[in-house]
């Protein structure tokens, strides 16, 4: 399978997790709701998942009401070799940058520093990932349609970007968009249907919880997690089937993307569209690699600290 070009599209795979992983010795960070574990030379990128962890745990309490049982456990994968030996017997794609296991309340993630580039945004990914596991504890246990469930990672780690916006308007304008019920098991594995299928998925569980009322969002996941199959669950929370709600969407998005096409002219939209793009990506690659930078210059701090009798701080490291 190709890379995507949209590097944050995220794969997850809900599996058992091999017991292999465990038998590693590894370092160990904990805070009040997460541990990471992690190998030597990474305890700064472990710290900052913690702070990150908790900042995400916040945001999606607030949001939906619960998050899940802790302490949530996080591997920080030190390679590609390390990731792949970590997962099931399926390998994921070459450029899968993190797991979760919502029956084991675990995340594994790979280190930016194995990441050729090292333009990987560790935070999108964590809650992209810890999203996964919040939904699946509010549902308890039920399974979502994949639109639903990606739809939601999406909306807590990346938001909305004009990269999004060049996907659904070339579907739009094209008419190539996929009917819910194709994501409702499965995703494509073509990269541009898979690209299309995640930018559709985030719109559309966007448009339930802005467009829908304050409480659509919730209104579905709570029938959901009473085990209502999702036609069901959709007309209590919004008052319409999925082919109602797919319609409305729809028309939403017509509206949207002719307007801009009367606007301006069909080559300078997607002119305009691809520079924005661009950029967008240049700006997380600046960001990603200051990150990198900050954590580098902290290491060698570490490595040559202050006299005594300096101020000084930081969690402490043990041996899982």
């Amino acid at each position: 399978m190709k890379r995507p070009s949209l590097y944050s599209i995220l794969v997850v795979f809900i599996c058992a997790l091999p017991r292999t992983t465990l038998a590693v010795s590894w370092l160990e960070q904990r805070s009040a709701h997460f541990v990471v574990r992690y190998q030597q030379g990474e305890d700064k990128l472990a710290s900052f998942l913690l702070k990150r962890g908790e900042k995400t745990r916040e945001d999606i309490e607030r949001d939906i009401g619960t998050t899940p049982p802790q302490p949530t456990l996080i591997y920080l994968v030190p390679s590609w070799d390390a990731l792949q030996g970590a997962l099931p017997d399926a390998p994921p794609p070459t450029w899968c940058v993190g797991v979760a296991y919502p029956s084991q309340n675990l995340i594994i993630l790979r280190s930016p520093r194995s990441v050729r580039g090292g333009g990987t945004d560790l935070e999108e990914v964590l809650r992209h990932e810890y999203a996964h596991l919040a939904l699946a504890h509010a549902l308890k246990g039920n399974h979502p349609p994949r639109w639903l469930d990606e739809g939601f990672a999406i909306l807590y780690s990346r938001g909305w970007s004009i990269s999004w916006a060049f996907v659904l308007g070339r579907g739009v304008m094209t008419k190539q968009l996929i009917p819910l019920a194709h994501l409702a098991d499965g995703f494509p594995t073509d990269q541009y249907q898979a690209e299309l299928a995640y930018a559709q998925s985030f719109s559309l569980v966007s448009y339930i919880k802005t467009e829908l009322g304050p409480n659509a969002l919730h209104r579905l996941m709570r029938g959901l997690s009473y085990g209502l199959d999702i036609e069901t669950a959709l007309k209590q929370a919004t008052g319409q089937g999925l082919k109602g709600l797919e319609r409305r969407w729809q028309e939403e998005l017509k509206r949207r993307f002719n307007l801009i096409s009367v606007v301006t002219s069909f080559f300078s939209f997607w002119f305009v569209a691809t520079l924005l793009f661009l950029l967008s990506y240049w700006l997380k690659r600046r960001k990603a690699r200051r990150i990198r930078e900050a954590w580098e210059q902290e290491e060698d701090h570490a490595k040559n600290p202050p006299p005594p009798g300096s101020a000084g701080g930081g969690l402490e490291n043990t041996s899982a």
